[in-house]
């Protein structure tokens, strides 16, 4: 009888940890380098521009124009995953049927592999390009996940007779 009380603590204690150890995080995580720390700012892409090459001020003005605009569209589509996050979690987040912890961090990994990818596939660039190619690359792995959140949220807030498909 003791061994069966144990037994039923242990159980009542690994579900409260499977709950807890399922609650989703405020902020979704990625892991890819910069990961939120990109500097968009005129001041930083210019300094940037200056480390990469040595051209006539000129060029070094519009080329860090090009590297500002790569990391504003990186910046632009991390904060707007972000907010697709925030939503996700707050409607997915509530429904203790599904295992949305173990989701979250999947579909985290699969932004990183999209990222790990594409910058497998491309030489990486020279000059300036050294910075703007994997800016392009977060962005549109970035752009391509949100999506992917904005439609299965979409999906799941909808009245179940529109659905067209099984899942979102």
């Amino acid at each position: 009888m003791r061994a069966m009380k144990l037994m039923l603590l242990a159980a009542c204690v690994a579900a409260a940890y499977v709950a807890h150890a399922d609650e989703l995080p405020s902020r979704l995580t990625i892991g890819y380098e910069q990961e939120g720390a990109v500097d968009g700012s005129p001041a930083a892409c210019l300094a940037t521009v200056k480390e990469l090459v040595e051209w006539p001020e000129a060029e070094m003005k519009e080329a860090a124009k090009t590297l500002c605009a790569a990391r504003k569209a990186h910046i632009d589509a991390y904060d707007a995953l972000q907010k697709s996050y925030r939503h996700f979690a707050k409607v997915f987040g509530e429904d203790t049927r599904l295992n949305t912890g173990e989701s979250v961090a999947q579909f985290a990994g699969m932004l990183k592999a999209c990222i790990d990818h594409k910058s497998g596939i491309t030489t990486g660039g020279h000059n300036v390009a050294i910075d703007i190619i994997p800016n392009h690359i977060a962005a549109n792995c970035l752009e391509w996940g949100r999506r992917m959140l904005d439609d299965e949220t979409a999906w799941y807030e909808a009245p179940a007779e529109t659905h067209q498909r099984a899942s979102p």
